[in-house]
């Protein structure tokens, strides 16, 4: 659901953005794999496709026991930290490669503008910023998107906290008052 609520966010707060910026009356932004059977050369479209997701190891182990209002202390299984790796494409038809650049151009404006979101109706936010890759593995990349390359920016969707807050084990905490020697 996280992946999903987030990319859903993105796309829409982009696409209104864009939308204002150059006057579109359509939703330019959509959430698509780039795969060669699924894209049109025509779509002239910003194509939002997940391509890795990883384990944030920089915030420790979380091992999910808390104290629960002063004489029960509950665990749970600890929560993870997870980063999205989000792949923002201008799939434009050849004709339009200039209107790609600038289109693009524009993502890179909102992104940098709008690194720290906060999704509504939810307690959830996140950050994002651009990832650099070498020529090589920006070959490797497209390689495994299809072959065809696109105006692109990777970027990583940072430290998201999955916790499914689900109780394992409730138990009495025992103090010195509670215990007769």
């Amino acid at each position: 659901l996280m992946m999903y609520t987030i990319l859903s966010f993105l796309s829409a707060s982009l696409s209104d953005y864009l939308r204002t910026t150059f006057l579109f009356n359509d939703d330019i932004v959509s959430i698509q794999p780039l795969n060669s059977d699924g894209i049109s050369e025509s779509s002239n479209k910003i194509y939002l496709t997940l391509v890795n997701v990883e384990r944030e190891t920089g915030h420790g182990i979380q091992f999910g026991q808390s104290k629960n209002s002063g004489s029960y202390s509950q665990k749970g299984s600890p929560s993870w930290m997870m980063n999205f790796y989000v792949l923002f494409s201008a799939v434009f038809s050849e004709k339009q490669y200039e209107e790609s650049l600038r289109v693009l151009s524009a993502v890179f404006t909102y992104l940098q503008s709008n690194n720290s979101f906060s999704i509504p109706q939810s307690s959830g936010s996140f950050a994002i910023e651009p990832v650099n890759m070498s020529f090589n593995e920006l070959s490797n990349l497209w390689s495994i998107l299809g072959g065809s390359y696109y105006p692109s920016i990777l970027s990583k969707i940072r430290a998201l906290n999955i916790d499914s807050e689900e109780i394992n084990q409730l138990q009495r905490v025992i103090d010195r008052k509670d215990a007769n020697i």
